[in-house]
This record gives C-alpha cells, sequence and structure tokens, in this order.
C-alpha cells in the first residue's frame, strides 16, 4: 500500500513520507550519535571530512576489527569502489534464470574513461580490483558515464562494481562482498558498500 492517497494533490504531504512530521528534521532524538544532522565521509575514505579533519567519519559506527577486517589507506588504495545493481538482474536471485543470464552473463568492472587512459586499460581487458580484504577480477568496461570528481583539491575517480555474481548458478562471478569493509551505520545497521578504498590493475 502506497504510504499516501494516491490522488492526493501535490503539495499535500512532504517528501519524507515515513516520519509522522512529513518533512526533514533539524533536531531529531532518536540518532544513536546526537540530535543534530552531520556529514562524515566513509570510514574508507581517500580524503578527509573538510568540516572536521579529527572526526572524518562516524564515531558511532560499528566498525568490525578481526584479522578479516583490515581497513585500507589512501595511500595503497587510493580510488572509491562503489557497489550497484544492473536493469537486467534483481539483486543475487535471477542468475539462476536463463533470461536475466544471458542479458548480463558477466561480471564486469567499470572504469572512467581518464582513469582508464592513465592505467593503460581499454574495454575487455582483464583487471584485478584490490582493496585491504581482498580482490576480484573481471573484463573492464571503460566508461564516460563515471568522471572523476574534484574533491580536496585533487581527481577521486570511482570504480563500479555490479554485485549480482557469486559461486553458484547459471553465471558466475566473483563475490563483491569480499571487497567491501565490516562497518555499520549505526542507526540502520546499513553496511558501508557504497564507499570504500580500492586499488586496480590490468592483468
Amino acid at each position: 500500500m502506497p504510504d499516501y492517497k494516491a490522488d492526493a494533490a501535490p503539495g499535500a504531504f512532504g517528501a519524507f513520507i515515513m516520519l509522522p512530521e512529513g518533512v526533514a528534521k533539524l533536531y531529531a532524538s532518536d540518532f544513536v550519535e546526537g540530535p543534530f544532522p552531520e556529514h562524515y565521509e566513509p570510514v574508507e575514505s581517500p580524503v578527509e571530512n573538510a568540516l572536521h579533519p579529527n572526526v572524518s567519519s562516524n564515531p558511532m559506527a560499528k566498525v568490525f576489527h578481526t584479522d578479516l577486517d583490515p581497513l585500507g589507506s589512501p595511500n595503497e588504495f587510493p580510488y572509491i569502489g562503489t557497489t550497484y545493481r544492473l536493469t537486467e538482474h534483481f539483486h543475487y536471485w535471477t542468475k539462476h534464470i536463463a533470461g536475466p543470464s544471458e542479458l548480463q552473463p558477466h561480471f564486469f568492472v567499470e572504469v572512467p574513461s581518464a582513469l582508464a587512459r592513465e592505467k593503460n586499460i581499454r574495454s575487455g581487458d582483464m583487471v584485478r580490483v584490490r582493496s585491504a580484504r581482498g580482490s576480484v577480477e573481471g573484463k573492464a568496461m571503460v566508461t564516460r558515464r563515471m568522471r572523476g570528481l574534484q574533491v580536496a583539491g585533487k581527481t577521486v575517480y570511482q570504480i563500479g562494481l555490479p554485485i549480482h555474481w557469486g559461486f553458484i548458478g547459471r553465471v558466475t562471478g566473483p563475490l563483491i562482498n569480499n571487497l567491501s569493509p565490516s562497518v555499520l551505520d549505526p542507526n540502520s545497521g546499513t553496511p558501508e558498500y557504497k564507499g570504500f578504498l580500492v586499488n586496480i590493475e590490468k592483468i
């Protein structure tokens, strides 16, 4: 069921339909890290927090500290890895179905064209993406869709990593979660899968 009436006028409800007020909160006493909104960088970030570099990431984030969960530094891992889904697949389920598996049969790594030129990577080349926790290999898809970002006076590149593969199914491939850190948001428990440090090399 929708959270509001289908025939409601455009201004009848605010954008924040899951909150009783229907609007964003400037003061939210139910946040673990404090009542006021704040910007934090991911625990693994190529730049410091411009607002307060001494507390760059969320101090209340749940960070797992085991031998299997090391954190990377931007000196060794200068790029941002980001995970996403593809139109042709639904999470990890449709790799077991013929149609979606034929439409997207292979894992790939999306590489910004400017970074690909720096690394001498062409579409179809095999590349390895590493984080402090592991590595994956796949064909490069060089794209202009992901451009370098100007952050703190330097160019920061993102590496795109679709998530749909694994060791079983009609189509198989690497598990992207082997790259991502074991860091959880303190309020929702959401893992930091959308921004973590990686490096890339042609193999």
